[in-house]
């Protein structure tokens, strides 16, 4: 399973979430942030590897779910970077998302 899989999973998050006729635009801005989220999930993989990223994208489904809103596209880069964070190795410098 990839960042493509994740992806497909938080849409469904979001298709679930968001369901209803008069959630329209909570759909349109899931649509712009997608690319956001895309992008964040392959640098988390990237830097971290699949286990963060896929602990990323848990809290995004997470937040969608629970909370019926979706991350704003700053909240993701910088929930992600915390993620990072944790698995850089002492002395290392840490990412930025």
């Amino acid at each position: 399973m990839g960042v493509s899989d994740a992806l497909w999973e938080i849409e469904t998050a979001i298709q679930d979430a968001f369901a209803n006729p008069t959630d329209e635009f909570e759909r349109q801005t899931a649509q712009s942030r997608r690319s956001v989220y895309e992008q964040t999930l392959a640098d988390v993989d990237r830097i971290a590897g699949s286990e963060a990223m896929y602990t990323l994208s848990r809290w995004i489904k997470r937040e969608i779910k629970t909370a019926g809103r979706l991350p704003a596209s700053h909240e993701v880069r910088q929930v992600g970077t915390e993620i990072c964070r944790r698995t850089t190795p002492p002395g290392s410098s840490p990412p930025e998302l």
